[in-house]
């Protein structure tokens, strides 16, 4: 069974906007406002995104050979340093972001902060549905896949089978022998959206002793170093692309496979605006998303049209695209996964 939300609700309020505070309001004001005729003989767009540095580089060399008289300047940051950067520059005055893209939760609650144009590419409807902004702030730049991943070698030492299920991870053999990202809040939702009696899963995997680390990357790379011998926290396209580069790692995808989303729009007042209409057509096309799929890194589009890597995704496996709450609702979550895992805040 396939479910999917029919659109992400904006964030309203709660501790994470708290953080942000009187920034956010100040920057951003009370709603997004048209951005200036801009010429066509642009020469720059700069991108402000989430997605690893190796692979924004790549779909920014694909983006410039598709359009060799536009420059791609990007700014890579984390998923939580992102909605700060943009407030503290926009309330400043200083506009200098083209196009955002990042996780779900952070874009919305920068779209309901009024930090976007509205911007809807043309052929939007290639798109899964669930993946595209009916309100016209976002489409789906990428989505990620949450696995379960092993170490055959430390498997092998430790004479254990490859999990098959969430559930391995709260059984007596597996205590302590498990990775768990500490920051996985994308999987702890998807979880109690997919899996029958999910909150009592998560509490049993963590209170069997994971080993926390703290990222995507970092996860998938003490895997393979050994320092344990599975972890259900990884990313899909990362651990196939390690196990393409013959690193001791392999996969399996649950079901339902908890999908989450990460949009891409463009920014208030963008300094390019023609080009960075440019740059999402390009990256939300047919010919872009099979770049990204099959030379930018691997990730997942969310067009049909796209013929993805069957084994990060196939759309004939059960899915789920998670839905992301509001802002109140997503603290609340964040601090319940904390405190399972016997972490502060």
């Amino acid at each position: 069974m396939i479910a999917v939300p029919s659109s992400f609700r904006p964030a309203r309020r709660g501790v994470l906007a708290a953080v942000l505070g009187a920034a956010l309001a100040a920057a951003f004001g009370s709603s997004a406002s048209a951005a200036d005729t801009a010429s066509s003989k642009e020469s720059t767009v700069v991108w402000y995104g989430t997605m690893n540095v190796k692979d924004m580089a790549l779909v920014a060399e694909g983006f410039t050979k598709a359009h060799p008289g536009i420059k791609v300047e990007t700014l890579r940051l984390g998923s939580a340093q992102l909605p700060a950067r943009i407030a503290t520059e926009q309330r400043a005055g200083s506009f200098n972001a083209d196009v955002i893209s990042g996780d779900g939760f952070q874009i919305m609650q920068l779209v309901g902060m009024g930090a976007f144009e509205k911007y809807a590419p043309a052929d939007t409807k290639a798109f899964i549905k669930g993946t595209v902004d009916p309100n016209g702030f976002w489409t789906n730049l990428y989505q990620n896949t949450t696995v379960i991943a092993w170490n055959p070698e430390r498997l092998k030492a430790e004479h254990l089978k490859p999990p098959t299920s969430l559930a391995d991870f709260a059984k007596p053999e597996w205590k302590g022998k498990f990775g768990l990202d500490a920051g996985a809040l994308n999987w702890y939702m998807g979880v109690l959206q997919g899996e029958k009696n999910g909150e009592a899963l998560v509490k049993a995997i963590a209170e069997n002793a994971p080993i926390k680390t703290t990222g995507h990357t970092q996860t998938v790379t003490s895997l393979e170093t050994g320092e344990y011998a599975a972890t259900p926290t990884a990313y899909g396209y990362l651990a196939d692309q390690e196990k393409r580069a013959g690193k001791p790692i392999d996969f399996m995808n649950p079901s339902p496979l908890s999908v989450s989303l990460n949009p891409i729009g463009i920014a208030k007042k963008a300094p390019h605006p023609s080009a960075a209409r440019v740059f999402i057509d390009w990256v939300t096309s047919k010919s872009g998303q099979s770049f990204i799929v099959a030379e930018g890194g691997g990730e997942v589009s969310s067009r049909t049209d796209v013929k993805n890597n069957v084994r990060v995704f196939d759309p004939k496996h059960p899915f789920l695209i998670t839905t992301m709450p509001n802002a109140s609702d997503y603290n609340d979550l964040e601090h319940r996964f904390r405190a399972m895992l016997g972490l502060p805040g």
